[in-house]
C-alpha cells in the first residue's frame, strides 16, 4: 500500500480505530472536535428548525438546518448551496463540516444551507435521503427570503454526505424536482456492495476501511432493498441528466474504485464530470492531514471548481 511521504508521520500517530463499534462514544468525541456555529467578523450563522411532512404515512418532524451568509455582500442574490454532512450515515452534524462551510462562504461569497439530518441507526433509510431533499426544496421555496439565486445552486458534500448528494441529485432529476447546477462529490461512498479491488484491499484498522464501509452502509439499510428507491447511488441503472460533478477521489480508501467507475459512468452517460485521484492519501486524508501539500492542492482545486460551477463571482 502505497502511501504519501508526507503523510506517513500522520499515518504512523494514528490509533486502530473502529468508530462504528460504539456510536454514541464516536459521537461525543466528533461532537468535542467539530466547529461551534457561531457567527464571527467574517461569516453570519443561522440556525433554523422548519416543518417536514411525513412521508408514505409516516410521522413529520422538525429538521434542523444552518444557514451561512458572509457578513460583506452586495445587494443581489447570492449563489447558495446545500451542504450534506458525512459521517458514515450514523455520525455528525452542521459542526461536522463548519469550518468547509464558514471557508466557501467567506472566500467564494456564497450562501450555504447545511440539513442537520436524522441519523442512522435510530432512522435508518429514507430519513437522511428524505431530510436533504426537503432541505433542498426548503432553499428553493424559500429564495426570495434567504436573498439566494437558485440559477446557481449546487449540492455538495464528503463520504457519506456526497452519497446523499448524488441521491438527492438523481431524485430532483426523476422527480422534475429544482435545478441543479453543480455537483461536489468528495470521497464518496456510493456502493454498498464493496466488490471493487479497493474495497477488498484497505483493511487496515488504522483507516476507513472495508469493515468501516460496511458497517455505515448495514446501519443505513437495515434491511431496505439496496436497489430500490435513492438508497445506493453506485446502484442507479441511468445516470442520464445529470448536474455538471466534480469528483474527489483518495488513492487508499476502500470506496475509491466505485468513485472512479461512478465518474466514468457519468461521463458516458453524457455528463460533465470533472474527477481528481490523489494518491497515496486516505479517506478524509485533508482532514486527517491539512497541512500537507496533497491536501494543500486537492482542496485549492476543487474550491476552485466549485467556485466556477456555482457561479460565484469571487
Amino acid at each position: 500500500m502505497f502511501l504519501d511521504p508526507e503523510f506517513l508521520p500522520v499515518y504512523e500517530s494514528l490509533p486502530e480505530m473502529d468508530v462504528f463499534a460504539d456510536v454514541p462514544g464516536a459521537r461525543v468525541a466528533l461532537l468535542a472536535a467539530s466547529g461551534d456555529g457561531k457567527s464571527d467578523g467574517e461569516v453570519n450563522v443561522e440556525d433554523r428548525e422548519v416543518a417536514v411532512e411525513g412521508v408514505d404515512g409516516a410521522e413529520g418532524h422538525t429538521l434542523g438546518l444552518r444557514v451561512y451568509t458572509p457578513v460583506s455582500r452586495g445587494a443581489a442574490p447570492l449563489p447558495v448551496a446545500v451542504w450534506i454532512h458525512g459521517g458514515g450515515f450514523v455520525l455528525g452534524g452542521p459542526n461536522a463540516e463548519d469550518a468547509t462551510c464558514r471557508r466557501l462562504v467567506a472566500e467564494l461569497g456564497i450562501a450555504i444551507v447545511a440539513p442537520d439530518y436524522r441519523l442512522a441507526p435510530e432512522h435508518p433509510y429514507p430519513a437522511a435521503f428524505d431530510d436533504c431533499y426537503a432541505a433542498l426544496r426548503w432553499v428553493v421555496d424559500e429564495a426570495d427570503a434567504l436573498e439566494v439565486d437558485v440559477a446557481r445552486l449546487a449540492l455538495g458534500g464528503h463520504s457519506a454526505g456526497a452519497a446523499l448528494v448524488a441521491a438527492v441529485a438523481l431524485a430532483a432529476r426523476d422527480r422534475q424536482g429544482p435545478h441543479i447546477r453543480y455537483l461536489h462529490l468528495g470521497y464518496p461512498v456510493l456502493d454498498d456492495r464493496l466488490e471493487t479491488e479497493s474495497a477488498r484491499a484497505v483493511t487496515d484498522p488504522k483507516l476507513f476501511n472495508r469493515q468501516g464501509a460496511a458497517a455505515g452502509w448495514e446501519f443505513y439499510l437495515q434491511g431496505s432493498d439496496p436497489a430500490a428507491g435513492y438508497a445506493v447511488p453506485g446502484r442507479a441503472k441511468d445516470l442520464r441528466d445529470l448536474p455538471a460533478s466534480y469528483i474527489l477521489v483518495d488513492g487508499v480508501d476502500p470506496a475509491r474504485d466505485e468513485a472512479l467507475e461512478f465518474a466514468a459512468r457519468l461521463s458516458a452517460a453524457g455528463n460533465s464530470v470533472e474527477l481528481h485521484l490523489v494518491p497515496g492519501v486516505p479517506h478524509m486524508f485533508d482532514v486527517l492531514a491539512p497541512g500537507i501539500r496533497a491536501s494543500r492542492r486537492a482542496v485549492a482545486a476543487w474550491t476552485s471548481a466549485f467556485a466556477h460551477g456555482i457561479g460565484a463571482s469571487r
